[in-house]
């Protein structure tokens, strides 16, 4: 099981509601099964996931819950959580929905790639809210291309 942040290393995220980016790292080749998505090949890397966090408890309780290891698999993300451990967490605060435009500038990122479409974007038209790349992405160049978001950085590890 691959190791997770402590209770305190997320508490200072805002009980507020917000977009979040989580960047994921993994170390070995696994297929990892993705509900009804199929197979996802994941490789060493980082992957970046992009979800948005407007219902109760707001950003504080959706990291959280993304940080535990839950026995019920609920969003696409939770099957990935299995293998890969969150480095950082990209957040910005509000009810702005975002998290559609994120996912698009990540895409635009240099040496980014679609793992899997549909992942994460069940209920939008995105490809993907889920992004790989082989070296961890730049949180200086995805911040420059959202001018006039208050975007943050949480380091988990």
């Amino acid at each position: 099981m691959i190791g997770h942040p402590t209770r305190e290393e997320h508490a200072c995220l805002p009980s507020l509601p917000g977009t979040y980016v989580l960047v994921l790292a993994t170390s070995a080749y696994r297929e990892v099964a993705i509900g009804r998505l199929g197979v996802l090949a994941v490789q060493p890397g980082f992957y970046v996931y992009v979800g948005s966090a407007i219902g109760p408890g707001g950003l504080a309780a959706r990291v959280s819950r993304h940080c535990r290891y839950e026995n019920r698999l609920r969003w696409h993300i939770d099957y990935l959580r299995c293998v890969s451990q969150i480095d950082e967490v990209w957040y910005a605060t509000g009810k702005v929905h975002r998290e559609c435009r994120w996912a698009k500038e990540l895409c635009s990122l240099p040496r980014a790639s679609v793992p899997l479409t549909r992942f994460g974007a069940s209920d939008c038209r995105c490809r993907s809210h889920l992004l790989f790349f082989t070296i961890q992405p730049s949180f200086a160049a995805f911040r420059r291309k959202s001018p006039g978001n208050e975007i943050n950085r949480l380091r988990l590890t």
